[in-house]
Formats: C-alpha cells, sequence, structure tokens
C-alpha cells in the first residue's frame, strides 16, 4: 500500500503543526523555504485544503484512501466530521499508537505491517483494520520475543492512554472501552473544514 515517505519534518512546518508525534518538527516557527518571500494570503479554499491534508499526512493515507474514508463517514449518521475522526482513530494503527505501544503514527504502522500486533488474539498486518469495542489489541508471540517489546515493557509504563482505551501495562494488553469522540483527538484538527472542502 502506498504511503508518504518524503520530508516529514517539512510537511509540519508547512502546515503549521505537528504531524508526527515529534514536538522538534516545530522548533522553526516558520513554513519551509526562503523566509525573505512574502507570504500570500491564503483563501477559504486554500485554508480547507490545509486543513484536510493536515488530518492525512497525520494519520498516514493517501488521497484516495482519505476519500473513501470521508464517504464512508458521509454515509452515517450524525456529525459527518466527528464520523470521520472517529473512523480515523478506531484504525488498528492508530490504537496501537494510542494504547503507548509506539511513540509516532508511522511506527505504530511499522509494528501492524510487520506482524508484531494480535487482534483478539490473531496476528492482524493490516494497518486501515478497525478496532471495535471490547477486543483486544496486544502482541503475537513474535512480537513478544523482539527485543523491542522488552525496551517497551518498561518504557510504557510511563505513557499516559486515552479515556476510551484501558491498558494492562504489566501485560502489555489493551481495548476500546468505548467510541471516541469530540476530545479525543488532536485539537489542532479541523473536522469541519474538511467537510467544507470535500463537500464543494
Amino acid at each position: 500500500m502506498a504511503r508518504y515517505t518524503g520530508p516529514k519534518w517539512r510537511k509540519s512546518r508547512r502546515y503549521g503543526a505537528d504531524l508526527w508525534g515529534n514536538p522538534k518538527s516545530m522548533r522553526r516557527g516558520y513554513p519551509p523555504g526562503p523566509r525573505a518571500l512574502r507570504r500570500r494570503k491564503i483563501s477559504d479554499r486554500g485554508q480547507q485544503l490545509i486543513e484536510k491534508q493536515k488530518v492525512r499526512y497525520a494519520y498516514g493515507l493517501m488521497e484516495k484512501q482519505f476519500h473513501r474514508v470521508y464517504e464512508r463517514a458521509e454515509q452515517r449518521t450524525g456529525v459527518t466530521g466527528d464520523n470521520l475522526m472517529q473512523m480515523l482513530e478506531e484504525r488498528l494503527d492508530n490504537v496501537v499508537y494510542r494504547l503507548g505501544y509506539a511513540r509516532t503514527r508511522p511506527q505504530a504502522r511499522q509494528l501492524v505491517a510487520h506482524g508484531m500486533i494480535a487482534l483478539e488474539g490473531k496476528k492482524l498486518d493490516v494497518p486501515s483494520a478497525r478496532v471495535r469495542l471490547g477486543q483486544e489489541v496486544a502482541f503475537t508471540a513474535r512480537g513478544q520475543r523482539s527485543a523491542y517489546y522488552e525496551i517497551l515493557k518498561e518504557e510504557i509504563k510511563g505513557r499516559d492512554v486515552p479515556g476510551w482505551l484501558e491498558i494492562d501495562r504489566d501485560a502489555v494488553k489493551g481495548r476500546m472501552l468505548q467510541q471516541p469522540g469530540p476530545g479525543d483527538w488532536e485539537p489542532h484538527f479541523s473536522p469541519s473544514a474538511v467537510v467544507e472542502y470535500y463537500s464543494r
């Protein structure tokens, strides 16, 4: 599956938000490129595009895949923007990230793709798979034999987990208690702007 492999910190600076889980990417408080260049005023449409790209890059989706998620969110009852963010938060790679198994979403995606993660006791190497209520997310037997797992068992004790998830830090097992809602994703995302972008 295709994914973005370009300069990541450059994207964070371009869109004015830490998209990769590394605050160092925002050490420079200005966009990339020559600082002397005059910045043009961004139109409403341009701002909507920026908000859409922020979400898309942060969750590691290509445009066609992201648009399909939006179309499914639009078909659900409720607020489309919240539905979209909820579906993105329920992705297996994002749940692995939220549980503290990885420092960043790209790292979480790699853990899943390499067969290190089990859902309900069965290996699942599809990062976009949906995690449902009550399902257990843990490491496979192969993952538990890795050096990374031993390091994680110590590091995970100091990592926070959002309220819609629960984790057993000793056994390194977690599950979804409830569906994520407004306030459970990063505040610099604007789901309504994403909906406005695709609604035109």
